[in-house]
């Protein structure tokens, strides 16, 4: 457990740079939450559960993965009571390492099995489907039809990407070694590492806000950034392509939720976790985020197409703790930004 947390914090910025919410003292009906998805997110969701439940919310944002180490430091003296993840698959190295707790209740057993780790010990809350945004006019989108293709010559100098250390980037290279193989995944990260040259990110707003100004023709993201995008602007000259229809399927990063195992507000934290299953918690994230809800009752938001239009890699695909050791092993072997 030790190796793969530090072999996780070898591909971050050291030095664990958070935002905290409210301060950090925790009290009765309280909860303090340790969460690896950004303030537009965490904010929302936590003004909603505050409003039904009368905890207050503290939390503190930072990198998943450095997160998990600082969990694991803390031991004991943790204050966090919830650990939420952009990648179930961080949750899982949080089980292995023992860190976690189990939960049961009907908001979880209305959970399909697929977002429920073993043991009831994390929850998926979201899909993230890695995607294909595309400057309309510069860009026929019938010319990309897997992720792979995106390592194709004809793309050099066109394409963008994020830093290697975002945790999508992490976690969709490992989804791609459980859909591909590796001998797969290596040619494809020294083509697009060629194709992106100097176009590197550190987030997917700015590369779709580059392939708006048409600065670059293409670029690697999670879809809800498109939509946030022409939500804000419908004309837009962009579109979104998802890979892989009529092959492996899309790939598909599941973000979720855990209780720590040392939590100290226990109870807080159960009735949150219920919160963020629920419909009203899971509308936060298809109305705010533009992501896919995990809750079967709860559409997506209008501007998305349905789900089940949308062919999705294996979940087992993202799961997989393992992989996410080997995605970091060949993004450095590939000597990824």
């Amino acid at each position: 457990m030790e190796g793969r947390i530090l072999k996780c914090l070898l591909v971050t910025v050291f030095g664990l740079t958070v935002t905290v919410t409210g301060g950090m003292t925790p009290a009765a009906e309280q909860l303090v939450i340790y969460s690896g998805r950004g303030e537009r997110f965490t904010r929302p969701v936590a003004r909603a559960f505050e409003a039904r439940s009368g905890v207050k919310v503290q939390s503190l944002v930072g990198s998943p993965n450095q997160l998990l180490v600082r969990i694991q430091e803390e031991g004991a003296r943790t204050p966090a009571d919830v650990f939420i993840s952009t990648s179930v698959g961080v949750l899982e190295l949080a089980r292995e390492g023992n860190l976690l707790q189990s939960h049961s209740s009907p908001a979880v057993d209305r959970l399909p099995a697929a977002f429920r780790g073993p043991e009831n010990k994390w929850f998926g809350a979201s899909l993230r489907v890695r995607a294909v945004v595309y400057r309309k006019g510069k860009v026929e989108p019938s010319a990309l039809r897997s992720i792979l293709d995106l390592a194709k010559p004809e793309w050099e100098g066109k394409l963008a990407i994020t830093v290697s250390t975002n945790a999508s980037f992490i976690g969709g290279v490992a989804a791609m070694v459980a859909q591909h193989g590796e001998p797969a995944v290596r040619a494809f990260l020294k083509g697009i590492r060629r194709n992106a040259g100097v176009n590197v990110f550190p987030g997917h707003t700015p590369i779709v806000s580059a392939v708006a100004r048409g600065e670059v023709e293409l670029g690697l993201i999670n879809h809800y950034y498109f939509y946030r995008a022409i939500a804000k602007d419908a004309q837009a000259p962009i579109g979104i392509v998802f890979l892989d229809q009529n092959g492996a399927g899309a790939p598909v990063l599941i973000a979720g939720l855990a209780i720590l195992k040392e939590a100290k507000h226990p109870e807080a934290a159960r009735r949150f976790v219920d919160f963020v299953l629920s419909e009203a918690g899971q509308k936060v994230f298809a109305e705010v985020n533009y992501e896919f809800p995990t809750n079967p009752a709860v559409p997506a938001h209008a501007l998305l197409p349905p789900r089940v239009g949308i062919k999705l890699a294996p979940m087992a695909a993202t799961l997989d703790a393992g992989k996410i050791d080997r995605a970091i092993d060949l993004i450095k072997a590939a000597g990824m930004r």
